[in-house]
């Protein structure tokens, strides 16, 4: 793979994206990084029984859905 497509790759999956999303995952023991949107059907934030807050994005990298548990979102700044 040339460094042209990559760059190509990476700036389409940016375009993709509204915000960055961070999660500790109990199955893994670690802190999780994503990027994604909620642009896509299904997509959906809701609170657990617990008082938990839930959140299920589209993945642009991974092309998949994700569901994570007290995100912690940053949105990025729309370019001008």
């Amino acid at each position: 793979m040339d460094i042209e497509k990559i760059i190509k790759e990476v700036k389409q999956i940016e375009e993709q994206s509204e915000f960055i999303v961070s999660w500790f995952a109990k199955k893994y023991q670690k802190t999780i990084r994503r990027v994604g949107h909620l642009n896509k059907i299904g997509c959906r934030t809701w609170e657990d029984y617990k008082g938990n807050k839930l959140m299920c994005f589209w993945d642009p990298v991974i092309n998949r859905y994700t569901t994570c548990i007290n995100p912690v979102i940053t949105y990025k700044n729309k370019r001008h």
